[in-house]
């Protein structure tokens, strides 16, 4: 059956040749669309998690509804010295994050200052890459680093001294002078108009609160061993911080909730649009099998009078849109597969006005391809679904196929 079906296929050519272009721009165009959706959201995601948040969020109880410095808690260094020991984590790091007014001159702004540990940051977000002009902060560095639209914005250079006034500890007033160290250019416009990083021994003599944190940032290795690391960080920092147990362990699925959720409406209008090109190409197969059946209807009726079984002759008829339907699959996964793979290392970087689009997006410009292997096993299985549709008409012909006796 399989050598008969194997050479009815080739004997039109044409016939065989369209169908299978069908299936081969299908798998081709979706899988390449879909790469670049789920590679743009992936690059999106792993930026946010590099830069602003982590694989898992340490913070006091109520300080992500109300996210003052009230709700600000004190960490143990013993707890941080311990989670680091943890096989699977990588990167611990403290934070201080707060809100001032930067003034230099008589140019004022709000930024989002951060307190960052400078070697913990510069492992988990490589900051030091961003720095355009000036230098890196040192530990104990009282100096502030700043996005280059920040640094137009007030007027400020490397080596001036600018003005933050804010909210201390216990609603006392927060004030501090700290010069201009270096010049960042960040990866988005936000984060390069309104950030600004100090040390985060800087930020608590600031806000006035020894030993205070609003965070601990924690990056993991595998994220496959995400919920394991995450119950062996509530164990290890309910022991050694046990001053404070009025804490929550989160992972980025629950910080970054609202991310995700943007992410899959994307994804599923990328799925619309892929529904309706196969749906498309499963019409254009099943013309293909419709004009395929109707020619062949007299050599099915000879093959049935010779004592071919009906159902050997389904078998036969399904196996030559299967073989059709692979060599399309097989084609365009062929040239889909590296393709991908070659963009995801060299990925597309956009200029112009789409690159500001994308910064404002709080995305990267650039154009990366996922390679997750489900995209590409996930078009296997939806041409054998359309394939296997569209051999229920010869079924339906081949049944109901009358044999006139009288010639």
């Amino acid at each position: 059956m399989i050598r008969l079906a194997w050479r009815n296929i080739w004997r039109n050519k044409r016939r065989a040749l369209i169908t299978i272009a069908s299936v081969f721009f299908a798998v081709f165009f979706c899988t390449i669309l879909y790469c670049f959706e789920c590679g743009a959201w992936e690059q999106m995601i792993e930026n946010t998690l590099r830069t602003q948040t982590g694989h898992i969020q340490i913070n006091a109880v109520g300080y992500r509804q109300d996210e003052t410095i009230d709700n600000f808690m004190s960490v143990d260094a013993a707890a941080i010295a311990e989670l680091e020991k943890i096989p699977n984590i990588d990167n611990v790091s403290p934070r201080v994050e707060t809100f001032a007014m930067a003034s230099y001159g008589s140019v004022t702004k709000g930024v989002a200052v951060f307190g960052v540990s400078p070697a913990k940051e510069a492992e988990k977000s490589n900051l030091p890459s961003h720095l355009v002009r000036g230098k890196y902060l040192d530990e104990a560095d009282e100096g502030v680093l700043i996005g280059e639209s920040l640094s137009r914005y007030l007027g400020a250079e490397v080596g001036d001294t600018l003005a933050f006034i804010g909210q201390g500890w216990h609603g006392a007033s927060a004030a501090g002078l700290f010069p201009v160290r270096g010049i960042l250019k960040m990866i988005t416009t936000e984060m390069d108009a309104g950030m600004a990083y100090i040390s985060i021994s800087a930020a608590r003599s600031f806000i006035d609160m020894p030993d205070g944190c609003s965070e601990i940032l924690i990056s993991v290795k595998d994220n496959r061993l995400l919920d394991k690391t995450i119950d062996e960080v509530k164990r290890q920092f309910s022991i050694f911080n046990s001053q404070f147990p009025n804490f929550e362990v989160l992972s980025w699925r629950t910080t970054m909730e609202r991310l995700l959720q943007t992410a899959e409406s994307d994804k599923a209008f990328a799925k619309i649009i892929m529904f309706i090109l196969y749906l498309i190409v499963g019409f254009g197969i099943l013309g293909s099998v419709i004009m395929m059946t109707n020619e062949r209807l007299r050599e099915f009726a000879i093959l049935i009078s010779l004592g071919m079984k009906r159902a050997r002759l389904i078998a036969v008829v399904a196996l030559e849109m299967l073989f059709l339907s692979l060599i399309g699959v097989a084609l365009g996964l062929a040239v889909s597969v590296p393709a991908a793979y070659w963009f995801a290392a060299h990925p597309i970087r956009i200029t112009g006005e789409m690159a500001k689009m994308y910064s404002d997006m709080g995305m990267e410009p650039v154009m990366p391809l996922s390679t997750d292997t489900s995209i590409f096993f996930g078009q296997i299985i939806i041409v054998f679904i359309i394939a296997c549709l569209t051999i229920i008409y010869p079924v339906l012909i081949i049944r109901k196929l009358k044999l006139n006796t009288t010639h």
